[in-house]
């Protein structure tokens, strides 16, 4: 039961790394925390199923998912982010704050407030790996969050833009001065973020197999959660906090029960914020 349990906790936490990934980005490029980062989720997930009812194969509906939630999210950089870099920093905090309501309105106007099924737009195979049993959809939602999380990863180690990134959060001004487009970075990374949300809507679809749209609202937290554990800031340690929750969460479900699995989970994000602040794998502050 264990290593079934485990296997499961990957799948679920495969995409809790995606979602905190997207946090991490936005706030180690800003320094700014973006709250409709869960709702940029549930609009991927909505569009995945929008584009499942109309017969559209999965690997489409999830390269357009992608693509339609990176797009929102620029439109979120442009109306909550930039014209706001120089005020207070809680304007854009409330701004994207408000901009999340207000796609959890749209969204309940178009789909309705009540569950949505998400339907089956693949046959899924069942392999029996010894005590575990493994499906073509928990294959499928690990091996495309690894390549994403992987490639996101050696992107902004080893590529020029990278390296512009990563010049452009330690220091914007002197990245400016050095030639960098801060505004083109700045762009490209909230993409990103969007697009790794969308991608993470429509895996999280495939697991639960329904939807609402006020489930951003947890699964933002719980990216919150993993970015926090991870180390704020650090994109491999916002993929193992993901993992790492998504195994707790499977876990005191199968052992215990899943009234505690918040109690758990955000009594561990208290004492990482009051004890650890910088996480696992952060960089303490001086």
């Amino acid at each position: 039961m264990f290593l079934q349990q485990l296997v499961n906790g990957v799948t679920l936490g495969s995409t809790y790394s995606l979602i905190a990934i997207g946090f991490t980005l936005v706030l180690g490029l800003l320094n700014m925390l973006n709250i409709a980062h869960g709702d940029i989720f549930m609009f991927g997930a909505f569009l995945g199923l929008s584009l499942a009812m109309l017969g559209i194969p999965l690997y489409l509906a999830l390269i357009l998912a992608m693509l339609g939630a990176g797009i929102l999210a620029i439109i979120i950089e442009r109306l909550c982010f930039r014209p706001l870099r120089k005020a207070h920093f809680l304007m854009p905090l409330l701004s994207t704050i408000a901009f999340g309501i207000l796609l959890q309105n749209v969204a309940t106007q178009i789909w309705g407030s009540e569950p949505s099924r998400y339907p089956q737009t693949t046959e899924v195979a069942q392999f029996q790996l010894g005590p575990v049993l493994v499906s073509s959809i928990d294959i499928l939602i690990v091996a495309i969050s690894i390549f994403l999380m992987l490639g996101i990863d050696q992107f902004v180690r080893r590529t020029r833009f990278g390296r512009a990134m990563r010049a452009t959060s330690e220091k914007a001004q002197t990245a400016s001065l050095l030639g960098v487009d801060i505004n083109r970075v700045i762009i490209f990374t909230f993409f990103t973020s969007g697009a790794l949300a969308g991608v993470a809507g429509v895996l999280t679809a495939l697991v639960y197999l329904q939807i609402t749209p006020f489930i951003g609202i947890r699964q933002g937290l719980i990216g919150m959660v993993a970015m926090v554990i991870g180390g704020v800031g650090n994109l491999r340690g916002a993929m193992i906090g993901g993992l790492m929750i998504g195994i707790i969460e499977v876990m005191n479900d199968a052992y215990f029960t899943a009234s505690y699995r918040d109690i758990i989970l955000f009594g561990l994000f208290l004492i990482f914020i009051v004890f650890k602040p910088e996480g696992l794998f952060g960089k303490k502050e001086p």
